[in-house]
């Protein structure tokens, strides 16, 4: 099977989520094709690693992406030193156990704020005529856990992401009279910092035996999302593609 390559010489994207994990893969292969990247994260040194990658076509802003102010600065100041954005990437999220026996409202808050209104945010921010061109791509990150797996404990989690695919839907028809796409990605599990994280108490092994094809990558699902974000996939909106290595089947 051939490889596929994308070209995105003289487009320029905005990436949440950009210091580790899938983020920080999106930002690399955007960049790899030839695309200028607003790399956003809080984490500075983190974010520092991911320039390094492409000093010449990565640029970042440390900023809280539930902070819309800190978020619509960042962006603005790019577009009026680069120019207009031809799309977008929510890869920014937060999981975690919110269990009803020890409920912690505050955290099941700060996972919807960092995955769902967050994400509107930014789609508002990439759609406005001020800082998007004609017809931009947004994708959000959504996950298997929006499609049906429940883990005990995590409904705050999947109640997020079950919120961003139903919002893909509704945003792709209120968007699409101006030219642009909105679709998220819904990935099973991959080996992160986030997923690896001694507080994210999954059973790996367990999670593995339910993928057919193995555990995947940050570039496995990299790549469905530079698709999502090219002319390749230009009669595509409102959809929420999974990406799970046979997960859900």
């Amino acid at each position: 099977m051939g490889k596929i390559n994308f070209d995105f010489t003289g487009e320029r994207y905005a990436v949440t989520g950009a210091s580790s994990g899938l983020g920080r893969q999106i930002v690399f292969d955007l960049a790899d094709a030839g695309a200028e990247v607003l790399a956003i994260a809080r984490n500075v040194e983190r974010l520092n690693e991911v320039k390094s990658h492409q000093p010449e076509r990565i640029v970042t802003a440390s900023v809280d992406v539930c902070d819309p102010e800190a978020l619509e600065i960042a962006i603005k100041n790019f577009v009026a030193a680069h120019g207009k954005l031809n799309g977008g990437v929510h890869a920014a999220g937060i999981t975690g156990f919110t269990s009803l026996k020890n409920f912690d409202r505050d955290f099941a808050h700060r996972i919807m704020q960092v995955s769902f209104w967050a994400a509107v945010d930014f789609t508002g921010m990439i759609t406005k005529n001020e800082y998007g061109d004609t017809g931009t791509s947004t994708v959000l990150f959504s996950s298997v856990a929006g499609g049906g797996v429940s883990e005990k404990a995590k409904f705050a989690y999947s109640a997020s992401k079950h919120a961003v695919n139903n919002f893909v839907k509704s945003a792709a028809k209120e968007i699409c009279s101006e030219g642009h796409r909105i679709n998220s990605v819904m990935p099973g599990w991959i080996r992160t910092p986030m997923t690896t994280a001694e507080d994210y108490l999954v059973d790996v092994d367990n999670e593995m035996s339910k993928m057919l094809l193995g555990e995947g990558s940050p570039s496995d699902v990299s790549g469905a999302v530079l698709f999502l974000l090219s002319d390749g996939a230009r009669w595509i909106t409102g959809t929420n593609i999974v990406v799970d290595g046979g997960r859900l089947a």
